[in-house]
């Protein structure tokens, strides 16, 4: 595109891109509002936690190959079928009456993960070089607001509607991207290249994590030693087991498993899986344990947008913390600020574990927690700058974000599982299953626990002395 024409569409261009980006929050964020009534209407909260896991899993295959194929085939073309698909599977979900209709919508909808990275490679492809940083800015502060409204308004939807609406509204917004994508972005040339997409080295990890986590799911009521279990888990663990040696031995692997053998990339991505594991699971356990019935003994019976705007100071209080990390990084090293961060999510998970039977104590908990997040996604990317080549920068990052991704719905479903270990219904309440007191004691534990073995895994990282070297030179591996 001549520069003159990418001065004169720019805004409308992004238009496009930040309502694509809406529709890609909307559908993380709105469906949290609703588990505690999927646990009252499905009574089982190990399944309902596929609707969370369910999307983790297609987001992570598709942040894994979208990329990838945008560059050899078009972005824009790439995004168009992104929304339709999202849209395509919000309105299954929406349309559904059984779980397992609700689940698979949401599996569609994951593809929506990768409309983030696909845009700020179409900023840089249609906007001129000035407004990049701007427009680059603008899309990553969409993506923050646009989940935290995305929270308040599954709330009240649940509150006020039904909660079909939240499938309904990101319908809604996944057409109108579609439709102004269509209209204002022009259209993307692909790059020849002779080299093969590794799609099967992509997808080939996301059906093995699902097997065994749906293994695992099934195992008591199926029992543990039941055919189908072993045949399902074993089965599952050797296609995990193929993928890696596959994509250890590709020439040209789409997620470069051998990128581990850097002490700093493979502990900053190890502080990835614990923290996707565990902290990031919180919208799982806090708006449930916010929202569920009083009677239970351990909800606090709050209504669903009330819940959600609990959410709203963490994000305000992550705008300053972000930068703060960032600073941290550049003047002692991202080590530094990562166990800043990790301390700030020690102390909220330890302090849940022995109290959350009041809100305003739930409410500073999240506070903290929205620090330590901030901080730590802020760090970790340092960390990642510090170890690679500018060259590789792009694609190490990339295959953080899968992994992040891949951890968060593993820990989605073990989350489920535990809540759904100790359970308390009554039938003169109503109809529900709601995870017991101990449940959430045990969650609340684990995932302390997880944040701890983070801290661990950042203090194995290499420090950085005074001149600003790191102690452990970078691997030549990493250069290869």
């Amino acid at each position: 595109m001549a520069l003159s024409n990418r001065d004169s569409r720019w805004k409308t261009i992004m238009l496009a891109l930040v309502i694509a980006e809406v529709a890609s929050a909307f559908e993380v964020s709105m469906v949290f509002s609703g588990l505690p009534t999927f646990y009252k209407l499905f009574q089982d909260p190990a399944l309902v936690g596929w609707v969370i896991t369910a999307y983790l899993l297609m987001g992570a295959a598709a942040s894994a190959i979208c990329g990838r194929i945008g560059d050899l085939y078009g972005r824009s073309r790439v995004l168009i079928g992104l929304l339709f698909f999202a849209a395509l599977g919000s309105l299954i979900s929406a349309i559904s009456t059984s779980l397992e209709g609700i689940v698979f919508g949401r599996a569609v909808q994951g593809l929506a993960s990768a409309i983030l990275p696909l845009c700020f490679g179409l900023v840089r492809e249609n906007i001129s070089p000035a407004r990049t940083p701007l427009c680059i800015g603008i899309l990553a502060g969409t993506a923050s607001t646009a989940a935290g409204i995305g929270f308040v308004l599954g709330g009240v939807c649940i509150d006020y509607l039904s909660w079909h609406w939240i499938f309904y509204i990101s319908t809604v917004a996944s057409v109108l991207g579609l439709l102004l994508v269509i209209a204002f972005l022009p259209s993307s040339a692909g790059k020849a290249s002779e080299q093969k997409v590794d799609i099967l080295g992509g997808v080939l990890f996301a059906p093995a994590v699902a097997g065994i986590l749906f293994a695992l799911t099934k195992a008591s009521a199926w029992g543990w030693f039941d055919q189908r279990t072993l045949l399902l888990g074993f089965g599952s663990l050797a296609l995990l087991a193929f993928w890696a040696w596959y994509e250890a031995r590709h020439s040209n692997p789409l997620i470069d498993v051998r990128l581990f053998a850097n002490r700093q990339l493979a502990m900053s991505n190890l502080c990835y899986v614990f923290i996707a594991l565990g902290a990031m699971q919180f919208a799982q356990v806090l708006f449930v344990l916010l929202q569920q019935p009083t009677w239970t003994g351990v909800g606090l019976g709050m209504a669903a947008t009330a819940a959600a705007a609990m959410k709203l100071p963490s994000s305000l209080v992550a705008i300053f913390a972000s930068p703060w990390a960032g600073v941290l990084a550049g003047r002692f090293g991202g080590r530094k600020a990562l166990l800043f961060g990790l301390s700030f999510l020690v102390v909220g998970w330890a302090a849940l574990t022995v109290h959350h039977s009041t809100v305003w104590f739930v409410g500073f908990a999240i506070i903290l927690h929205g620090i330590g997040t901030a901080m730590a996604f802020s760090a970790v990317p340092n960390l990642i700058v510090e170890a690679v080549p500018p060259q590789r920068v792009s694609e190490v990052t990339g295959l953080s974000q899968v992994i992040r991704t891949t951890f968060m719905a593993i820990g989605a479903q073990m989350i489920a599982f535990i809540l759904a270990t100790q359970t308390i219904s009554d039938p003169a309440q109503g109809p529900g299953v709601y995870p017991a007191g101990s449940a959430f004691q045990l969650a609340f534990l684990a995932i302390t626990l997880l944040c701890v073995f983070s801290m661990f895994a950042a203090m194995a990282l290499p420090k950085r002395g005074a001149n600003g070297a790191r102690e452990a030179a970078v691997q030549p591996a990493i250069n290869s």
